[in-house]
């Protein structure tokens, strides 16, 4: 027994939108999203066919057919995703950055106020690295959303760029310091253990960022 046209014409498009799916990378809300507005499309689609008096299965194969094939429509939307990809990841080094810093300030630095900067920096010289990296993570924030009405635009591609720059800045930092607390003896305390596991959760966080900055560059450099 033939199953009825309109589950033949559902199964289509759930069939093509796996397929979209799997060729999609980026962040799992970006990747909801597009795929949300190509299923209204093509249901959208189907039915202004249907009313016409096309059969449902014929219809939802000419909608799926003129969307075009599903490697295509995925990398279509990869400058997209990179960027959303960028955005979440430099969000969240930003966000970061001070609570995993402060650890750092009270362990090696205690009373920074009252030496000046140049004793801070003694004490923790890899502030000018934080400070690079944080300005690098804000001009490409404000640069791929919505001060891009009145700022240049950062595409994507430049976007990954910036992204596996604050992470290889963050990367050597934490290193640095974890190195530096090491080398001064400092890491028994019960403070330099928090700050210790702090810097080693976002090397590892920043590593994976360089490795998946560098994937959605590579897929971009494929699309053009």
């Amino acid at each position: 027994m033939n199953p009825p046209v309109g589950s033949v014409a559902e199964t289509s498009v759930r069939i093509y939108l796996d397929q979209v799916a799997a060729g999609l990378r980026g962040p799992r809300r970006a990747r909801s999203r597009i795929l949300a507005e190509l299923r209204d499309g093509l249901d959208q689609a189907v039915a202004d066919r249907t009313a016409r008096g096309e059969p449902t299965g014929q219809a939802a194969a000419t909608a799926i057919a003129e969307f075009g094939g599903p490697g295509m429509v995925a990398a279509a939307f990869s400058g997209e995703l990179a960027t959303a990809y960028s955005r979440r990841a430099l969000t969240m080094f930003v966000v970061t950055g001070p609570l995993v810093g402060i650890w750092w300030f009270l362990l090696l630095r205690p009373d920074p106020w009252r030496t000046g900067v140049a004793a801070l920096i003694a004490a923790i010289p890899v502030v000018p690295l934080i400070v690079a990296g944080l300005a690098t993570a804000a001009g490409t924030l404000a640069t791929t959303g919505r001060l891009m009405r009145w700022l240049p635009e950062t595409g994507p591609g430049r976007a990954l760029a910036a992204t596996a720059t604050v992470a290889g800045l963050t990367l050597t930092g934490d290193l640095a310091v974890i190195g530096s607390a090491a080398h001064s003896g400092g890491l028994t305390r019960l403070l330099a253990v928090i700050a210790v596991a702090a810097g080693l959760a976002r090397i590892g966080v920043s590593l994976h960022v360089l490795v998946e900055a560098g994937a959605l560059r590579r897929r971009l450099s494929t699309r053009q």
